[in-house]
């Protein structure tokens, strides 16, 4: 509300010409039309959606079974690390701290 009082004191600010009138015209914003062009966003790119006339690219299980296989090797030694290290200091200290 503060913003739209601003905007109206610096249109009649301006001289009375087609500049003028371009800003007040601009200000006139509803929320719908916000949530639209907020959804819009979400939207695919024209250049982004798949093509029609071309086949898609074929899947790459090589790749795949190297990030899955990466993947099972790094999380349990992290997750390991973060949750096991209380259990493995109690035994080491034998519970005396």
């Amino acid at each position: 509300m503060i913003a739209r009082a601003a905007t109206r004191a610096t249109a009649a600010a301006l001289p009375a010409n087609a500049t003028r009138q371009a800003l007040i015209r601009r200000q006139n914003v509803s929320l719908m039309r916000s949530l639209r062009d907020f959804a819009r966003g979400f939207e695919p790119h024209p250049f982004q959606r798949l093509p029609v006339a071309s086949n898609p690219a074929p899947a790459d299980y090589g790749r795949l079974v190297k990030r899955v296989s990466q993947q099972l090797v790094v999380y349990p030694l992290v997750a390991f690390g973060l949750l096991g290290w209380p259990y493995v200091a109690y035994k080491l200290v034998d519970g005396h701290v």
